[in-house]
C-alpha cells in the first residue's frame, strides 16, 4: 500500500502503524507493562504493622474453604475479525473449594482473498474473569494485615506458522513523504492477573494497599519490509520469530516464579489501617485470564497460508486457581 505523508507528525509512519497493530491484546492488563519487555523482579512488601495499644498483640483469623457468605461476579469479553475465531467460557466461583475456574481460546488464519490490506487477516481475542467477595472480621481496633494464599494451575498451548512468506508487493523507492509495506505474520499472546483489596462494608470506605500480580507471553513470526522516504529512500526488513515476557508483581509473595504451564503459589498482602471491631469487610478478590491468535498478510503477490492457536487452561484436567487460605493478623 502507497500513502501520501503529510507533515512532520507522519514520520515513520511504517514503523508506528505495526506498532500500534501491536496494541491488540487487553489494555488494561498490557499498560501495566508500559511496553517493557524481560520479567521484572516482582515487588514484595510484607508490611509489620503496629499493634492497636501499646504492648498488645492481634488475635490471628485464618479463614479456610467453605468460605461463607461469599459473592461473585464474572465476566467475559471476546473479539474476532476476519477469519478468527474464538471461545470464552464463564468463570466459576466455588466457595466450598476455593476454586476459580475458567477456559479461553482464540484461533487466527489468513483468508483465502484480499485487495492490499483488506480481507486477508485473521484475528480473535477471548478473556474472562471473575471477582469474589470474602467477608471477614478483625478481632480489635487498629492495622491489619490480610494476606490471601492461592495455588494456580494453569495448562496452556500456543502454535503459529512460521516461513513461507510469497513475494511482496513493496514499492522499494517511494516518492519523498510516501511509504510502502508488506507482510506475512502469525503471533499469540497470553495473559494472566490477580489481585486484591479491602473493603470496609460499615462506611463504604476502601482500606489499605493493592495487591497485585500480572504477567503476559508473545511469540510469533513474521517477514516484515517496510519502505519509506523522508529524504532518501531507506527500506528494513525484519524476518524470523519473536517473543516477549514480562512480568509485574505488587504486595506479593511468590508471582516472580509464575508458570503458565504447571502451579504457581502466590500469597497477596493487603494492609488495613484503622480497622474497627464490629465493622463488616469484605476481602475482593479478582482473576482474569486472555489469549489471542492474529495471522497477517498485506501487500502480497500471491496468498499466505498463515494461522495461530492459543488456549489457557484454568478449568479442567486438575487446573484452576484455588483460595487456599485468608489469613487477618
Amino acid at each position: 500500500m502507497n500513502g501520501n505523508l503529510q507533515g512532520e507528525e507522519r514520520n515513520n509512519m511504517g514503523e508506528n502503524a505495526k506498532n500500534l497493530r501491536r496494541t491488540k491484546g487487553s489494555w488494561s492488563y498490557r499498560a501495566m507493562g508500559y511496553g517493557t519487555t524481560g520479567f521484572a523482579a516482582a515487588v514484595t512488601l510484607l508490611m509489620v504493622l503496629a499493634p492497636a495499644s501499646a504492648g498488645g498483640i492481634h488475635a490471628t483469623k485464618v479463614y479456610v474453604p467453605g468460605y461463607k457468605h461469599t459473592v461473585s461476579q464474572p465476566n467475559s469479553y471476546w473479539s474476532v475479525s476476519g477469519c478468527g475465531k474464538a471461545k470464552t467460557s464463564t468463570a466459576k466461583w466455588n466457595a466450598h473449594t476455593g476454586t476459580i475456574t475458567t477456559a479461553d481460546s482464540a484461533s487466527g488464519s489468513t483468508c483465502g482473498k484480499s485487495l492490499g490490506t483488506v480481507g486477508g487477516s485473521g484475528y480473535a481475542s477471548a478473556q474472562s474473569g471473575i471477582s469474589v467477595a470474602v467477608p471477614f472480621s478483625v478481632s480489635s481496633n487498629g492495622n491489619h494485615s490480610v494476606a490471601s494464599a492461592w495455588s494456580i494451575t494453569l495448562a496452556t498451548s500456543s502454535s503459529y506458522t512460521a516461513g513461507a512468506c510469497p513475494a511482496k508487493n513493496v514499492n522499494y523507492h517511494p516518492a519523498l513523504y510516501q511509504y510502502s509495506y508488506a507482510e506475512c505474520e502469525a503471533y499469540t499472546f497470553l495473559e494472566f492477573q490477580v489481585s486484591g483489596s479491602v473493603q470496609d462494608l460499615s462506611n463504604s470506605s476502601w482500606y489499605g494497599n493493592y495487591s497485585y500480580g500480572f504477567t503476559y507471553n508473545e511469540t510469533g513470526w513474521q517477514n516484515y519490509t517496510d519502505c519509506y522516504n523522508y529524504g532518501t529512500p531507506t527500506c528494513t526488513n525484519n524476518s524470523g520469530p519473536f517473543g516477549y515476557h514480562y512480568g509485574y508483581g505488587y504486595n506479593e509473595a511468590g508471582f516472580s516464579a509464575f508458570s503458565f504451564s504447571g502451579t504457581t503459589g502466590v500469597t497477596l498482602w493487603n494492609n488495613g489501617t484503622k480497622m474497627v471491631k464490629g465493622h463488616h469487610y469484605v476481602l475482593d478478590l479478582n482473576i482474569y485470564v486472555y489469549a489471542s491468535a492474529d495471522a497477517i498478510q498485506a501487500n502480497l503477490l500471491g496468498p499466505w497460508a498463515g494461522s495461530a492457536v492459543a488456549a489457557i487452561n484454568m478449568a479442567t484436567l486438575g487446573n484452576g486457581a484455588s483460595l487456599s487460605s485468608i489469613t487477618v493478623v
